[in-house]
């Protein structure tokens, strides 16, 4: 017979506990990724590029997604982990494109219909990414447009595609749990 926290039923005060804590994680997770963005110093118009700072954000972002998915499918709990896992990685995302779109405008302050600034570039980040677009604030130059195009179409990936890999990672880690802890072998990652 086996006695495992796992395989028994979590109690009510369990559950909440685990959902402030993964609410926590993701709160100091937002709040770091915040800070780095408003703290990290831009270049100044016309003192070159702010590439490796894009550089060094895409590539935490490409870092933290190829470790989440191998960490969802051996969670304890993989449904929580695909949840802290979409709630720091959806802002990070968001920051990458804000930063894109803020070093763009200090480079060329024609690029959009009015400079922007850490909270402007942010602000017009999300509208994009909600599809709202409220159109106060616009790309103007074909550079830019590609630019706000392209994240339109890896906004599609990141919502549709991302979250299902997410989704499905933690269904195939519950059922590795399932069947280890019914002693069968584990189920292979596919």
């Amino acid at each position: 017979m086996k006695n495992s926290v796992s395989s028994a039923k979590l109690s009510r005060r369990e559950s909440w506990a685990l959902g402030l804590r993964a609410a926590g994680q993701i709160i100091v997770s937002i709040a770091v990724l915040g800070a780095m963005y408003f703290l990290v110093p831009t270049q100044e118009p016309g003192q070159g590029s702010d590439l490796p700072w894009l550089l060094l954000e895409l590539g935490l972002f490409a870092v933290v997604v190829a470790l989440q998915v191998p960490a969802i499918l051996h969670a304890k709990f993989p449904i929580l982990r695909a949840a802290i896992t979409l709630g720091v990685l959806v802002p990070l995302y968001l920051l990458v494109f804000a930063r894109l779109y803020l070093s763009s405008s200090l480079s060329d302050p024609g690029a959009f219909s009015e400079s922007l600034d850490h909270a402007t570039a942010l602000y017009f980040t999300v509208t994009v990414f909600a599809t709202v677009g409220f159109g106060d604030i616009v790309a103007k130059t074909d550079s830019m447009r590609l630019v706000v195009t392209a994240q339109m179409l890896i906004n599609l990936i990141v919502v549709g595609a991302f979250i299902r890999v997410l989704i499905s990672a933690a269904r195939r880690g519950l059922e590795t749990r399932a069947a280890t802890e019914q002693g069968d072998a584990p189920i292979p990652p596919a």
